[in-house]
């Protein structure tokens, strides 16, 4: 099977990052624990003193033997009962203990992670749509699901678990050094050594894991592209194109978990290398010093366990924060998009809690424009003044120079060639990319896309517009929910919207009404279907100006029917501006705007610019 050769298409063009961690992802971490900094260092103090009482029972017993051998030591005079239940409290309080701390810090921990979650997806669903246009979907994916997955699964419990091997490497060193000092350099010594495996390793296996997280997006990219596409490849019979290349981007994924694998193995076999060295040395030292008379037996015993679960301790501490930096670097990538600029004019919610430095709602100001309305006439006017419009700035221009105005209540049909910038003069109305010159405003009101611009919240503004697309978009969950996405109207308002466009009796035959199930993009209705449910939900908005692209190019002719009368009969008091390739659509609008190329034809009455536009479309 041939292999691509081209790093960018198998890890479809991803900047990788090298050496150590940028300094905001220690600030994000902050940001998401810092509301738990208390309750957390509770359970820290409890969780080390719980690990120092079941660890301390090694001391007491080391005594329990100097008592039975005649050497005096702390515990002279107790007695074998008092032992035992002195050792039983102490296993007990410190078992309770550190079954608090686990708990109670991986439940703290799970809600700091899913905070800078929810924050991540705040801030992501506010970027400029060029992110959208040039990021691919499955690079998104990933980190939502796979970065955060690991980011999630080792903030939990795993990091509990953390904790407690440096409160045992804590605990060891203390009570190594009441039992024998001279045992102490020998931890120390094989703790260096052990840290400096680490930082040879680290790099290459940070450089490993970033590769990894790197090359997964291209697979879930393809897959997702391929089963949205699914019927079109099988009609083209081109299932063997697309399943060999899912197999490469597959296979480099794979390779590229191997040479991580490899690396963990090689890493962790130093570790057990280092702990083996280290028995030999602790056994060879304890023979000395017992015959030289340094040393009790019971405190030669203590030290040998200590040194000798210390040393698993430190190699499973190492191993630990080398999984860590797989955590790390699912927090790296996230972080990426938690810091993104977000879409001009835009902000985040009085509720975004993490101070990234992007703009964010007062609480009042966010109140008060829930409930306010640009305007509260059933209409408004729209004026476009010197309006020029690209994608990005090495792309073409697709408007240029394009002025008109549309009158309050007035109906406004737009027509042109495919290219001609019909679609994109729709981007533009909305804001959803920065217009390089000109305006758009909406009864006089330019959105305020910079602090010290003069205008109207960009959020009102685009709430002044309903929009019905050529391609019906609905979410998977209820049809109230698709309906009313606010949850801010009663069912008796609901059913009328149904009711208007003829969905009533087909919402009343479903056994459960207006809590029927939506399949993801409303798989489980017909296109037709689909589309009146966007036009109930458009009536629900109750926005001065509505505006439909290509909405009954691909519905039956009976819902077509439906729809064009909304327009003449539902939305008869707004303004409405309407694109249609079925020119008969626009036989009642008052005028035609007529594009070619991006650049305004001609602008007039129906009856005077359609006739035009059909007869250079028969050329």
């Amino acid at each position: 099977m041939p292999k691509s050769t081209s790093p960018k298409y198998l890890s479809d063009g991803e900047s990788k990052k090298e050496g150590g961690y940028a300094k905001t992802i220690y600030q994000t971490l902050y940001f998401a624990y810092r509301p738990f900094f208390l309750r957390i260092l509770i359970a820290l103090v409890l969780g080390f003193l719980g690990r120092g009482l079941l660890l301390a029972n090694t001391n007491v017993i080391g005594y329990w033997v100097d008592n039975l051998v005649g050497v005096h030591s702390p515990l002279t005079g107790w007695t074998s009962t008092q032992m035992v239940f002195l050792l039983m409290g102490m296993a007990l309080v410190g078992f309770a203990l550190t079954m608090f701390f686990r708990v109670s810090f991986s439940r703290l921990s799970a809600r700091a992670i899913s905070s800078f979650y929810d924050e991540v997806t705040l801030r992501t669903s506010r970027l400029p749509m060029s992110f959208y246009d040039n990021t691919p979907a499955g690079r998104i994916i990933t980190r939502f699901s796979s970065d955060y997955g690991n980011i999630f699964r080792l903030f939990g419990g795993p990091l509990a678990e953390f904790l407690s091997i440096i409160f045992d490497l804590s605990m060891m060193v203390i009570l190594i050094t009441v039992a024998n000092p001279a045992y102490l350099g020998l931890v120390l010594l094989i703790g260096a050594m052990n840290f400096m495996v680490y930082k040879l390793n680290q790099n290459s296996l940070r450089r490993a894991r970033r590769d990894l997280s790197a090359s997964r997006s291209p697979s879930i990219a393809h897959f997702a592209e391929t089963t949205q596409g699914a019927s079109t490849i099988r009609s083209f019979r081109r299932e063997q194109s697309f399943s060999e290349r899912f197999e490469r981007l597959d296979e480099h994924y794979l390779d590229q978990r191997y040479d991580t694998t490899k690396k963990l193995l090689s890493f962790s076999f130093q570790m057990n290398s280092l702990t083996a060295l280290l028995l030999l040395l602790t056994g060879i030292t304890a023979y000395f010093m017992v015959d030289k008379g340094w040393a009790t037996v019971g405190s030669v015993g203590v030290a040998f366990s200590f040194i000798t679960l210390s040393g698993n301790t430190v190699q499973m501490f190492f191993e630990w924060l080398s999984q860590f930096e797989e955590a790390m670097i699912g927090v790296e990538r996230l972080d990426q998009y938690l810091r993104m600029d977000l879409e001009k004019g835009n902000y985040l919610p009085s509720a975004a809690r993490f101070a990234t430095g992007h703009p964010v709602y007062p609480a009042p100001l966010e109140k008060y424009l829930e409930t306010r309305k640009l305007t509260d006439d059933r209409n408004a006017s729209v004026e476009v003044s010197n309006l020029w419009f690209r994608y990005r700035d090495d792309l073409p221009w697709v408007l240029k120079n394009v002025n008109f105005q549309v009158r309050a209540g007035e109906r406004l049909g737009i027509v042109g060639r495919t290219g001609s910038g019909k679609s994109s003069l729709i981007q533009a109305l909305f804001y959803l990319y920065p217009l390089s010159q000109g305006s758009i405003s909406i009864n006089n009101h330019n959105p305020r896309m910079h602090d010290d611009d003069k205008g109207v919240d960009l959020n009102l503004y685009r709430k002044s517009i309903s929009f019905i697309s050529q391609e019906p978009i609905l979410f998977q969950g209820t049809l109230r929910f698709n309906l009313d996405i606010d949850q801010k109207h009663e069912t008796d308002k609901l059913m009328n919207v149904l009711k208007q466009v003829g969905l009533l009796e087909w919402v009343q035959s479903h056994p459960d009404g207006l809590d029927l199930r939506i399949e993801e993009r409303g798989k489980n209705l017909s296109l037709g279907e689909r589309q009146l449910l966007c036009m109930a939900r458009c009536l629900l908005q109750d926005s001065p100006i509505v505006i439909m692209d290509e909405a009954t190019s691909s519905v039956d002719p009976q819902s077509e029917e439906i729809m064009v009368r909304a327009t003449e009969e539902f939305f008869s008091q707004r303004t409405q501006i309407i694109i249609a390739h079925r020119l008969s659509t626009l036989a009642k609008c008052d005028r035609i705007l007529w594009l070619q190329k991006g650049e305004v034809v001609d602008l007039g009455p129906t009856s005077e610019v359609l006739p035009r536009f059909k007869n250079t479309e028969l050329v």
